[in-house]
């Protein structure tokens, strides 16, 4: 008996209610209403309605066929064009609005209030100005005529002083001779040798220019060199001997210096010079 109580207990311990929530189910139900909203407007489009009257599947009730007195008598041909005409008339498509979709149509509608009520109040208040266009209309078709007279003789003054241009060309214009393969001149024997002595002297005219030409060109691209005529000191290696010419009035006592010359800038003696003398009395005096 202990045992089965305590069995009961856990099953009871198991299967406790749950705390009352305030907010338990409120998602699910607003999701359940939309869902039901989706469904009615889907399926109460009016490209879902059917018409009460629909004017393509309207049906013809039947009529007792009457023949008139002048049934027998030949029909004339039917003009075929008014079969073929296209229906013109607009006809509205209706258009399916899946769920989950925002539609258009209340924008559309929108835009189109105001274009109605402009409509209306047109109708009600026609414009006074149509009959004055009516008046107006000869005057503007005058005034038409008026403009094409104007366009044309202005073309026909413009054609006329161009043909007068053209005229005045060819009248100063003077006629090419052509002259034809066969009525070519033929000179004659002393005729070409008179022509032929002319173009020889013409020849060395010009042959006698181009050389005086080439000769100035020449002339300028020698370049006298300077000689120079003063003292000079040649180098001269010969026979493993060096040797130095002193020529012009060079002279060996000429080329040593004795006394220092002072700098350009500063006026002072040389100091490098000053230091090879020191250094040579050094040595001097060491031997």
């Amino acid at each position: 008996m202990e045992v089965s109580n305590r069995n009961k207990q856990e099953d009871a311990a198991v299967f406790l209610d749950r705390a009352s929530r305030a907010t338990r189910g409120k998602r699910m139900t607003k999701l359940v209403d939309e869902e039901v909203e989706d469904d009615e407007l889907f399926w109460n489009q009016d490209a879902l309605k059917e018409e009460d009257i629909d004017q393509e599947y309207e049906e013809e009730a039947e009529v007792v066929d009457v023949f008139d007195s002048d049934f027998d008598e030949d029909e004339p041909e039917a003009d075929e064009d008014g079969e073929n005409e296209p229906d013109d008339r607009n006809r509205t498509k209706k258009r399916l609005i899946y769920p989950g979709k925002s539609s258009g149509t209340k924008k559309k509608k929108k835009k189109l209030v105001p274009k109605l009520e402009m409509t209306s109040q047109d109708q009600k208040d026609p414009d006074p100005s149509t009959p004055s266009e009516h008046h107006d209309a000869p005057d503007d078709v005058e005034e038409e005529k008026t403009i094409r007279k104007s366009t044309r003789t202005s073309v026909i003054v413009r054609q006329a002083e161009r043909d007068a241009i053209r005229a005045a060309l060819q009248a100063t214009i003077k006629p090419i001779k052509r002259k034809k393969e066969g009525e070519e001149k033929k000179m004659s024997q002393e005729e070409m040798l008179l022509e032929a002595a002319q173009t020889e002297i013409m020849n060395l005219r010009n042959l006698e220019k181009v050389l005086a030409r080439e000769e100035e060109v020449k002339k300028r691209a020698i370049v006298h060199k300077a000689v120079y005529s003063g003292p000079l000191i040649r180098y001269l290696s010969k026979d493993g001997c060096s040797y130095l010419e002193f020529n012009n009035g060079a002279s060996f006592e000429a080329e040593l210096l004795t006394l220092s010359t002072p700098c350009i800038v500063t006026q002072r003696r040389a100091y490098l010079m000053q230091q090879k003398r020191h250094s040579r009395s050094s040595v001097n005096s060491i031997q």
